[in-house]
């Protein structure tokens, strides 16, 4: 039997970073092991070129030369993500990894039903979800829990409700978030 492990075009998430500085050195080298497809804006390149890493796809409003091979630039008017997020969608991409400061559940809403979405933020993880989501945590640790709307009603089980938006897990094992009004509702946990 191979131990190959075969990469097929687009499978990995995508890296699509606005803001290197929301994320540690570490965390970034987590979500480069798999050598994604990356992302950013012209500001970018040279925090990225100066830590020696190679970028794929880089959105501009100026023309600028290519500083690595295969580099493709793509010109843009406005709106850094959504742009960059449309065209990770219409090139196939199933999934994006984002590290950015935006973190609004309306922003993303119209790609949650084209692209799996994750943001890093600042040490944390978020990842939208639907009703019924369930997911095994140990005891103590804590979650943030953000939807779009103040008023939907957020049934938790396994969950103590620490403050509006943050919960900690009750016992070691499952808990589960059910809702109503919203399709999906944002999750943020801390990076391991």
């Amino acid at each position: 039997m191979s131990s190959h492990h075969i990469v097929r075009e687009n499978q990995e998430p995508a890296l699509l970073i606005e803001d290197l500085s929301l994320i540690d050195e570490e965390d970034l080298g987590q979500l480069l092991e798999w050598s994604p497809t990356i992302v950013i804006e012209e500001e970018t390149i040279d925090l990225l070129d100066a830590r020696g890493y190679k970028f794929d796809i880089v959105f501009t409003k100026n023309s600028i030369n290519g500083s690595q091979e295969n580099l493709k630039l793509i010109s843009y008017g406005i709106d850094f993500l959504k742009v960059a997020i449309e065209y990770l969608i219409a090139h196939h991409y199933k999934a994006v990894n984002i590290v950015t400061e935006q973190l609004d559940i309306n922003y993303f809403r119209p790609y949650l039903e084209r692209i799996n979405i994750v943001l890093f933020s600042r040490g944390i993880r978020y990842y939208y979800v639907t009703t019924g989501f369930t997911k095994w945590k140990p005891a103590g640790e804590r979650i943030q829990i953000e939807a779009a709307h103040v008023d939907e009603e957020i049934v938790h089980k396994g969950l103590i409700k620490i403050s509006e938006n943050e919960y900690e897990v009750e016992n070691d094992g499952l808990f589960v978030l059910q809702f109503s009004q919203e399709k999906y509702i944002l999750i943020g946990e801390k990076i391991a």
